[in-house]
Order: structure tokens, then C-alpha cells, then sequence
């Protein structure tokens, strides 16, 4: 669902139409902000981090005038959905200056780190710009070859692809029966999470190996 169809959003238009006073305007864009923040978290980390440099730089950041509880509402959002930046990573050493300063405090962005979802994120940009790069490819080889030059092609790449994945899951296979003997886990039981854990950056690992493949070939 896209930020302003939000029940809460409000444009400039309708908050004119209303007839809301200047504060009133004032609130609403704040609320407008939040709203666009958190649903870029959620499905943009190009825009999330506009925003965030965009917000960060009309503050000074770091200068003292720095919304702190925003700041850490964002440095939330940024863990919450695996995303990272330099700004981000400024406001991680913000919170931790701040919570050296003030032992008692409890900060609302102590949650942990989604690794998981920043693999994904990482996996997914790498796929788009790979798919990109040779759909542009095999449209040259069509206008210059034709339709049947480029479908072969295409059926090729995605032959290899399918045999370099094959290749790569029985490899990790291989390291998951290591691991699991090395630990004396029995047949059937569920792999421990540090094996599961070991899972997840093998197959992140491989992704990223066999996009990379893929984009110097």
C-alpha cells in the first residue's frame, strides 16, 4: 500500500480543504513524515535513506539540536529492517555516546540488528542489476542475431545458473552433515540455531558468489 493512502496521511490539499491552522498544518506534516519513514523502511531502503540523509542534514547532525528521540525512532526502523548507511551508523555511536552519558536510559532503538532481512536486501539488489544487465545484453544479441540467437542465450544462462546453484546447495549440504557430525547432533533431530545460523551465511555467501559470477561473465 503506498504512504499516502495511510488513514492517518494527509496532502497539503486536503489539509487546505479541511481548513487546519498553521500548527495544526505543522502536526500533520510531522505525522506525514513518520508515516513516509516507516513505509520506506518497509519497502524502499534507497528512499529510507534519503529521507534519513535528507533529515539528518537539516539538523546539523550531530549539532545538540537534534531530535534525540526521533533519531533513535530511525536508528528503530534502520535495525528493525537490516539497513545500513553511514548516517545510520552516526546516529548507532549517538545512542551510545548518549547511553554512556545517561546509564539509566533505555533506548527505544535497542532492538536487534535484522542480518537476515539485510541479506535479503543485499541479495535482491544484487539479482536486479545482474537481471538488468543481461536483459540488455540479449536485446543487443537479438537486434543483432535475432529472436532465436537470443533465445538461446537466454536458455543457456539459465541452464548454467541452474547447475551453479545445484553445484552450491550440495555444497552447503555437505558443510550442514559436517557441522552436525562435528557437534554429535543425532539424524533426526532439527539442526541447533548455531548450525542454522551457519545455513543462512552459507546460502547468503553463495548468492552472492554466483550473482557475481554472473555479472563478470
Amino acid at each position: 500500500m503506498a504512504y499516502y493512502k495511510n488513514e492517518e496521511y494527509r496532502s497539503e490539499a486536503e489539509m487546505k480543504a479541511q481548513g487546519m491552522s498553521e500548527d495544526e498544518k505543522a502536526v500533520q506534516r510531522e505525522l506525514n513524515w513518520d508515516i513516509r519513514i516507516e513505509h520506506y523502511a518497509l519497502n524502499s531502503r534507497i528512499q529510507f535513506r534519503k529521507m534519513v540523509e535528507k533529515w539528518a542534514e537539516s539538523f546539523d547532525f550531530p549539532s545538540p539540536g537534534v531530535p534525540t528521540m526521533k533519531m533513535l525512532h530511525i536508528l528503530k526502523l534502520a535495525r528493525q529492517n537490516g539497513i545500513l548507511s553511514d548516517t545510520i551508523q552516526e546516529f548507532a555511536l549517538a545512542e551510545s555516546d548518549l547511553l554512556e552519558k545517561h546509564p539509566g536510559f533505555k533506548s527505544p532503538a535497542a532492538v536487534p540488528f535484522n542480518a537476515e532481512k539485510y541479506r535479503e536486501n543485499c541479495i535482491a539488489a544484487l539479482k536486479d542489476r545482474v537481471e538488468k544487465r543481461e536483459k540488455k545484453a540479449v536485446a543487443v544479441l537479438s537486434r543483432a542475431s535475432g529472436r532465436a540467437a537470443a533465445a538461446q542465450r537466454r536458455a543457456a544462462d539459465q541452464a548454467a545458473w541452474d547447475e551453479a546453484v545445484k553445484k552450491g546447495s550440495e555444497a552447503i549440504e555437505k558443510k550442514i552433515a559436517d557441522a552436525r557430525e562435528a557437534m554429535g547432533v543425532r539424524k533426526n533431530a532439527p539442526n541447533p540455531a548455531s548450525i542454522c545460523t551457519m545455513i543462512s551465511k552459507w546460502e547468503f555467501d553463495m548468492d552472492v558468489e554466483l550473482y557475481a559470477r554472473r555479472m563478470n561473465k
